[in-house]
């Protein structure tokens, strides 16, 4: 088994500066509308992003200095988000979550999609497939559910998945006896911004449903907390049923969308829906089948595919 290592380690550290450097650096930040910078923490699977926002804006009324960082032909932030905050620059004024072009009285509204934490335990950091195998091996062997998500070229290992820190930690224990190196690992997504007019409202509705289904994950976290003794079939595939539902609706939306600068964010948020669709209906059998750590197999598959979801927006 390989050893674990640090995937993203600390970047952009502030570097020592002497006063006359730091007012012509506040000159020059008041003269170009003023820039920020980012400084993302060390972290076993991601830097904490739990404060920080993913920002696609849509529509020619943001121009391109007023991206502080760009992916490929749309402009995609990280910034902090200022709740409430009344800004002005060039014409624009910003309100709560509404920004007026007082040029153009064009109002753009803000649909934010909810950051969450969630922790799961991780066995091993895998990069030869010889090794995976019989890690897998061993997982099956003890019935104990795992998933594998990708990150920056290293297959983690991860088994069970909460949003409660306190309920993962219980399930330590009866991993170390398996596998004596495993440890609780937090995988953060960020919240994502999204920022559009009248013409692309059908974003505000796919930010709406993402988040219904953020919360439909949550209760799936809380039903597998509660009831690993008596396992209640029929409130699981309600919850099930939800999130289908819910997958849908963001179908019908992700299909309205027919800007071209968001063909990578609406490929990807398709790709995942499917993905999440297909995961829906087997952990659905292998429930009805009894066979419970499939579904929550596949119930921690589905978490990390919008981990990998989201972090493909920022990597395009």
């Amino acid at each position: 088994m390989n050893k674990r290592k640090t995937i993203y380690r600390g970047f952009n550290k502030r570097r020592k500066t002497n006063t006359i450097k730091i007012i012509s650096i506040t000159a020059s930040l008041c003269l170009i509308g003023g820039y920020g910078y980012i400084k993302v923490k060390d972290s076993n699977i991601i830097g904490s992003l739990s404060e920080k926002t993913l920002s696609l804006k849509l529509d020619n009324f943001f121009s391109k200095k007023d991206e502080f960082l760009s992916y490929k032909d749309y402009g995609l932030q990280e910034e902090k988000i200022n709740e409430g905050a009344e800004v002005e620059k060039k014409g624009e004024k910003e309100v709560g979550d509404k920004v007026i072009n007082e040029e153009s009285s064009e109002v753009v509204k803000v649909a934010k999609t909810d950051g969450w934490n969630i922790y799961t335990i991780q066995v091993a950091s895998v990069e030869d497939d010889k090794d995976m195998d019989k890690i897998e091996a061993q997982l099956v062997e003890n019935k104990i559910p795992f998933s594998v998500v990708e990150i920056d070229g290293a297959k983690k290992v991860q088994t069970y998945v909460f949003f409660d820190k306190d309920v993962t930690r219980t399930h330590i224990e009866e991993i170390k006896t398996v596998f004596p190196d495993a440890f609780i690992s937090q995988m953060e997504a960020p919240v994502l911004s999204l920022e559009y007019t009248s013409k692309y409202s059908y974003i505000g509705n796919i930010s709406d449903e993402l988040n219904n289904l953020i919360k439909n994950f949550e209760k799936e976290s809380k039903f597998w907390s509660t009831n690993k003794e008596n396992i209640d079939l029929k409130e699981y595939n309600t919850l099930l049923t939800n999130r289908k539902q819910i997958i849908s609706d963001i179908q019908k939306e992700a299909d309205k969308i027919d800007y071209s600068k968001m063909n990578v964010f609406k490929d990807n948020l398709i790709k995942y829906t499917k993905d999440v669709n297909e995961k829906i209906d087997m952990s659905s059998k292998a429930a009805n089948e009894q066979n419970y750590n499939t579904s929550e197999s596949l119930y921690l598959s589905s978490m990390q595919g919008y981990f990998s979801f989201i972090n493909s927006i920022r990597e395009a």
